[in-house]
């Protein structure tokens, strides 16, 4: 697999950004997960995170199932993650990562603007998709 890069940015008091890149690859995806757990650690009042996957180019099936865990530790936090992605892969990737993790409070958007206009809403994922399916003609 190709090169892979994370990078964690707070922004107090309740915010983490997670951004991925690159190649994302099966040791790489637990290694995301150590650090999130730290990240998350370090600023106990985090309600919200936005995991951009803008970059991720490649990814192998048991990364899927890392950031799986991810998502997992996430929702037992009760943190509200939104997934910005560019790409139908990415998009497919990150629907099946809420979706399994069982996860409401995880949502996956195209732009910033929709992300942070979910970080404002107390609706669940299922419910903000039905409502946007109402509204389509």
């Amino acid at each position: 697999m190709a090169q892979h890069w994370f990078h964690f940015t707070t922004t107090p008091p309740d915010r983490v950004t997670i951004e991925i890149g690159g190649a994302l690859g099966d040791l790489i995806a637990e290694e995301l997960t150590a650090q999130t757990v730290d990240a998350l650690a370090n600023q106990a009042g985090t309600k919200l995170v936005l995991m951009d996957i803008r970059g991720l180019t490649d990814f192998t099936v048991m990364a899927r199932v890392g950031l799986g865990t991810c998502q997992k530790l996430l929702r037992r936090r009760q943190i509200r993650t939104a997934w910005l992605v560019t790409t139908p892969r990415q998009h497919g990737l990150a629907t099946l990562v809420a979706h399994n993790a069982a996860d409401d409070g995880a949502a996956v958007f195209q732009t910033v603007a929709q992300a942070e206009a979910w970080f404002l809403s107390s609706g669940g994922r299922l419910e903000g998709m039905m409502a946007r399916a109402k509204k389509r003609p």
